[in-house]
Parts: C-alpha cells; sequence; structure tokens
C-alpha cells in the first residue's frame, strides 16, 4: 500500500452521476437510487485541502460534467492550480484520441486532469475543459476495455486472513490509482470512498490541509472497506459496455437492501463462491490493464458526441435578423450559399472547439453560440460587433488556411473518413 502523498494524482468525487452504468465501475454508478452533487464549499475544502500536494489533482465522477457547477469548479482549479495559460484544442480535431495522446501534460507539479466519457455535457463544457486541464483521461466506454469484479468479498470466497493481507497490500487499485475526497471526506483509495457512499459509511478524513500525508499504518478503519472489495482477488472481469456487475450473494442481498436499480433491475450477475476456482481469473497488476483489451484505445469512430449538431447559414448582410428570428442553439455560420459545402465538410468532418471563431478569408466565419466571449448577447444580437471575431480573443480567432485544410484531409485519409455523417443545416 501507498501513502497519498506517493501518488502522481488525488481525485475529487464531484458527482457519481452519469450516463453510462459501465461493468463493474470504480464509482458503483447504476447502484444509486439518487446521485450526489458535491457543494462548492466542500470542492474549495477539497483543492484547497492539497494546495502542498506536489503532483496531479483530477476532477472526476460519475460523468464530471453532468455537475451543475461544473463551469464554477473548473474555474477554481484554474485559479488555484494552474499556473500557465491553458491553450488546448483551437486548431480543428479530427482524431481526438491521437490529439489528447500527443498534447496531454504531465503529471508533476501543479497540474490538473479531467476524467470524462465524453458525453454531451463535456461538448457543452468543451471550452472550459479545453482552457482548464493540463491534462485529461477521456473513455467514452464504448470500446473494448475491460472491468474487473470490486463487489465481491474475500470472507465469502473462502480467502484466509494470511492470504489476505498479501493481497490487499499488493491491490494494483490503491498502488497504481488514486486516493480521493467525496463530500463525505477523504479517503486513502477512490474504491474506498465510493463504497462508504453507496453503502452509507461512517465517512472519510476531514477535508484538511495534510490529510494526504498519512501512511498506511495510519489508514485505520477504512480498511474495513477492503474486506467487500475484490479489486485484489482473482475474479472476473467483462467489457465495461456490457453493464453488468459481478457480485457475490451477501453483496447482492446488501445492494438489494439499499434499493441498487441495478440489482433489482437484473444488471448483476451474482457467482456461487463453491465455483471460485472455476471462474477466477488472475487480478490486474498495473494502472492500465483494463484498457489492454481493448488495443489502448480510449474513444470510438462512431462516437460523435463532440462533433457540430447542426449550424444556421446566414447571409453576410442579415446574419443579426436571421439569429434573432431563428434562436440557433449550436453553430452559426455567416457566409453566402456557394460556401455551404465547405461550411459543412469542416463541420462534418472535424471537432471543433465551440469556444473558438473559425474563418476562411473572403468565404465564411464560423461560430458557436455557447462561446463564453458571447453566450450572453447572442440572444441579443444586435450588441455583436459586425464583425463578430472582434468579440474573441486573439488566440481564439483561427484561419482555416490551405495549409491546415490540407493537414486535416491528410488525417482524414489516415483514419478513413466516415461519409455517412453530416451536419445538420437549419
Amino acid at each position: 500500500m501507498r501513502s497519498p502523498a506517493d501518488m502522481i494524482i488525488i481525485e475529487i468525487d464531484i458527482t457519481n452521476a452519469c450516463e453510462h452504468s459501465c461493468s463493474n465501475c470504480t464509482r458503483m454508478c447504476g447502484h444509486h437510487k439518487k446521485p450526489f452533487f458535491m457543494g462548492f464549499d466542500t470542492f474549495k475544502k477539497a483543492v484547497d485541502s492539497l494546495a502542498e500536494f506536489p503532483n496531479t489533482i483530477g476532477v472526476i465522477g460519475g460523468e464530471p460534467t453532468l455537475h451543475p457547477e461544473f463551469e464554477r469548479f473548473a474555474n477554481y482549479v484554474k485559479e488555484k492550480r494552474i499556473i500557465t495559460d491553458i491553450k488546448l484544442a483551437r486548431e480543428p480535431i479530427v482524431n481526438m484520441q491521437g490529439y489528447q495522446q500527443f498534447f496531454g501534460g504531465g503529471w508533476t507539479g501543479r497540474n490538473a486532469v479531467l476524467l470524462s466519457s465524453l458525453n454531451n455535457s463535456y461538448y457543452k463544457h468543451f471550452e472550459t475543459i479545453n482552457d482548464t486541464f493540463t491534462r485529461q483521461l477521456l473513455n467514452d466506454h464504448n470500446n473494448e476495455c475491460l472491468h474487473q469484479a470490486l463487489l465481491m468479498s474475500r470472507k465469502e470466497l473462502g480467502i484466509s486472513d494470511e492470504e489476505w493481507i498479501k493481497k490487499r497490500n499488493a491491490c494494483w487499485v490503491q498502488n497504481t490509482w488514486s486516493a480521493t475526497i467525496t463530500p463525505k471526506g477523504a479517503f486513502f483509495c477512490e474504491v474506498a470512498g465510493a463504497l462508504d457512499m453507496l453503502f452509507d459509511g461512517p465517512g472519510g478524513w476531514p477535508i484538511e490541509p495534510g490529510w494526504w500525508r498519512r501512511k498506511p499504518e495510519e489508514f485505520g478503519e477504512q480498511l474495513e472497506w477492503c474486506e467487500i472489495c475484490g479489486g485484489c482477488l482473482d475474479v472476473p472481469k467483462r467489457l465495461s459496455n456490457e453493464e453488468l456487475d459481478d457480485v457475490t450473494p451477501e453483496i447482492f442481498d446488501r445492494l438489494k437492501n439499499i434499493g441498487s436499480p441495478k440489482a433489482l433491475g437484473g444488471r448483476c450477475v451474482v457467482h456461487d463462491p463453491k465455483d471460485y476456482e472455476k471462474f477466477k481469473d488472475p487480478t490486474f497488476t498495473g494502472n492500465n490493464d483494463y484498457m489492454v483489451a481493448g488495443g489502448n484505445v480510449r474513444t470510438t469512430a462512431e462516437n460523435r458526441n463532440l462533433y457540430p449538431r447542426s449550424v444556421l447559414l446566414c447571409a453576410v448582410e442579415s446574419w443579426r435578423e436571421r439569429v434573432e428570428r431563428v434562436d440557433p442553439p449550436d453553430w452559426i455560420a455567416i457566409a453566402e450559399e456557394e460556401y455551404k459545402d465547405k461550411i459543412s465538410w469542416l463541420l462534418s468532418n472535424c471537432i471543433l472547439n465551440p469556444g473558438c471563431v473559425y474563418f476562411r478569408v473572403g468565404e465564411y466565419v464560423v461560430f458557436n453560440v455557447n462561446a463564453r466571449a458571447v453566450r450572453d448577447k447572442v440572444r441579443w444580437s444586435q450588441i455583436l460587433p459586425e464583425n463578430i471575431m472582434e468579440a474573441y480573443p486573439s488566440d481564439k480567432r483561427i484561419e482555416i488556411t490551405d495549409k491546415l485544410l490540407e493537414k486535416l484531409t491528410g488525417y482524414l485519409k489516415q483514419l478513413g473518413e466516415n461519409k455517412d455523417y453530416k451536419v445538420k443545416f437549419l
């Protein structure tokens, strides 16, 4: 086991709300009758408690971007944790996974990472995320990643105390992943924090400066959560997108007693402890073992959540009046009809940052109604500048040059173009 002080990341669980209920989720998503949303005061305490932590802090869920105050949380992280000016995802992106691998920041120093499943809320907060976090771990869970069973009790499986202590101390979760902070306190292990939330446990340590310096001999009663966790055991694994949990009988009864929607809805596979020798599978040992089955592919080509949804084409001379009449929900293109195909190609094949304005000289200007630069003005378009680009800082004015188009086209050829998707014109 490790002290949190020796970890490369400590996470803050701001919600367990999620659009998925993946198999054997570390946050037990799908088992809660009602999700939690961390209060802002608790979040501030969490960030401040890690002021002297030398490595990365993570913001995680569930799906963290579902939190109604996500932008406020991100702003606080940036204020307190980030010392460099983050300018990620400005140019159009055709391969999100490749982009994240290439531009991902390090794990040392005063960094912050977002862990997300790339849902619709990520798209909503795309600008804020890429202005705030030095690194992102993105996994849409539509891939073939394996999740190891967690809700399996060592006592039910007949594992002796002597064998158990060795396994627990070598647990890959605690030794390669993260300590965490939940609304109920700080924990030496992220799964322990999730189990405490699920089963209404006594809570964690006070969220105060220095809590993360505790050593394993000081973990105390929090180690009781290890007794019902299969993280260090030789137990089944299954694809995350099956959305089934592998459990032992006594834990299954506990889940039913708390009204778990997953348990009551037939989405748990209950294993007979007598069959342990038949179904046991070597436990994970590394921090990325769960991705091996999917070839470390975190995002799938079929996931179009980050691509533009719709675009309102407006003539150059009358775009203000058109915007006021239609009330566009997503992108606006200021251009004449002859450039529609070029705009369609860009928005159909590329991920664009809703916080930027994209333009091709003499042809079109494309911007999003949710950009922080204009979102409070777009409903009253008459107060926007005639040249919409003047509303944006210079680093968010992105010219679509011939050279950039050539580069994007080259990437698409390498990946294979998705010809089935076309942005919707309003």
